[in-house]
Order: structure tokens, then C-alpha cells, then sequence
């Protein structure tokens, strides 16, 4: 029997017991008739609250319960076996085995690990260079300008995200920081070619000068509409005393 085509539901949610903190997800396939299907959100109904009707159950609330059900048949006789072990006398040959299947679901089961962290840069300067390493092109020595703040441990990448930053900016008040903007370059650029330095500010995208100053006279009138805006709130609540 192929079971390709039959629909497949789940998982909803993950399930655990309290017991024991989780290392990892396996999932597993029931292949389930519906009467099967119906027998598990029977015995399930029994604990939801009594003041609601079956009909009342949502899509998801079904699958939840159907899930769980079948997930605390299996949790239980995993807990009681568990329980038997620990009341068992193990000769070392057993001691021996366990070892050896503890260990081979390390391997089939592995646990989640931090991946390794990337090396960073080990910059090297000089009268007006800097030296870095890429991982397309080896060492590296370029031109660092002086407003560049340099590269001590930075990730290192490809000579196209080699980028000279220089220090942020940003307005200010009552303590929350607003319109943040640095002097950029990243002159090996593939994607968005920078001959020239850049200004990054906030989400938009590297301004050139001409750019800037456009923001510039933007943001001015944005003040001067806001100073109008307290005058008219002024108004608004002298008129509400």
C-alpha cells in the first residue's frame, strides 16, 4: 500500500513531559483510521471543560487533542519503563549495551550545537593601509581612510563586504536615539558599487551628497510641521479648560 497521497495533519505542537528538559524533536508518521482518529478525541473530551459543546471545537483544538492523546499513551509507558530501569540490577554486560545504544542515539538523535564561531580579522595597519584577510581573495591591502574606525575583529568575508565605517551619529531625546547615520564605504562593492564613500542613514538606502541634503530639507519642514502641531494642540486644550 503506497501512503504518498493520504493527507497529512500534523505536528500541531510540540509535546514533552515536565520532567525531563528536551534535547531534541522527533517527529514520527501515524498512519491512523478514523474511527482510530475519533477513539483518541473521545477519550480526550473526557478532560475538556464540560461547559462547551463538541461542535464548539476548533480545527486546531481537534489535532491538539488528538496529538496529545497519542503522545501522553507514549510518554507514560516510556515513564513507566524508565521507572522499572531504575529499580533494575544491571550486570555489566547490560551496563555495556546501554552504553552502546545511549551512544548510538547520540549519533542517530545529535543535540543541537552552537555552530563555531567565525574567525575575525587580525588587522595589520600601516601608514595609511590597512591589511585584512578574505576568504576569496587571502590577505588583502587597501587604502584605510582616516575616519574609518578600523576592523579589529570584524567577521571575516569576501572582499566585497570589506567596508570602512566611520563613527554614528544621531539625534537625540528624552533618551531615545533617532535618525542614526554614519560615513560608509565599501569600494570592492559587486552588488551596489561605492566609488566614492556613502552616508548610511537609518533604514534607507547609502545617500550621496546631493541625496543628503534633500533628507536634510525634509526633515526641516517635518520640524517646522510638528513646532505647528504643539501650537495647535495648545489651542485644542486651552479650549477643552
Amino acid at each position: 500500500m503506497r501512503y504518498d497521497d493520504l493527507p497529512r495533519y500534523g505536528p500541531t505542537d510540540p509535546f514533552g513531559d515536565e520532567e525531563h528538559e528536551p534535547d531534541v524533536i522527533v517527529r514520527v508518521d501515524f498512519l491512523m483510521a478514523r474511527e482510530q482518529i475519533t477513539t483518541a478525541l473521545g477519550i480526550a473530551w473526557a478532560e475538556i471543560a464540560e461547559d462547551r459543546g463538541p461542535e464548539s471545537l476548533s480545527v486546531v483544538e481537534v489535532r491538539h487533542e488528538v496529538e496529545a492523546y497519542l503522545s501522553v499513551q507514549a510518554f507514560h509507558e516510556l515513564g513507566k519503563q524508565m521507572e522499572r530501569d531504575q529499580h533494575r540490577t544491571w550486570s555489566p554486560e547490560q551496563q555495556r549495551i546501554m552504553q552502546l545504544l545511549a551512544a548510538a542515539v547520540e549519533r542517530a538523535y545529535p543535540p543541537l550545537r552552537e555552530p563555531e564561531p567565525r574567525p575575525v580579522q587580525q588587522p595589520r595597519y600601516g601608514a595609511g593601509t590597512v591589511t585584512v584577510e578574505t576568504q576569496d581573495h587571502g590577505e588583502i591591502t587597501i587604502a584605510e581612510p582616516a575616519w574609518c574606525l578600523g576592523h579589529d575583529d570584524e567577521p571575516i568575508g569576501y572582499r566585497a563586504d570589506v567596508t570602512h565605517k566611520g563613527p554614528w551619529i544621531s539625534a537625540e531625546f528624552e533618551g531615545v536615539e533617532f535618525l542614526p547615520a554614519c560615513i560608509s564605504w565599501a569600494p570592492f562593492s559587486e552588488l551596489h558599487p561605492e566609488p566614492y564613500p556613502v552616508l548610511d542613514v537609518d533604514e534607507f538606502p547609502a545617500m550621496e551628497p546631493a541625496q543628503l541634503r534633500e533628507l536634510a530639507a525634509v526633515v526641516g519642514l517635518y520640524s517646522g510641521e510638528l513646532y505647528r502641531k504643539a501650537n495647535e494642540l495648545d489651542r485644542i486644550r486651552r479650549g477643552m479648560q
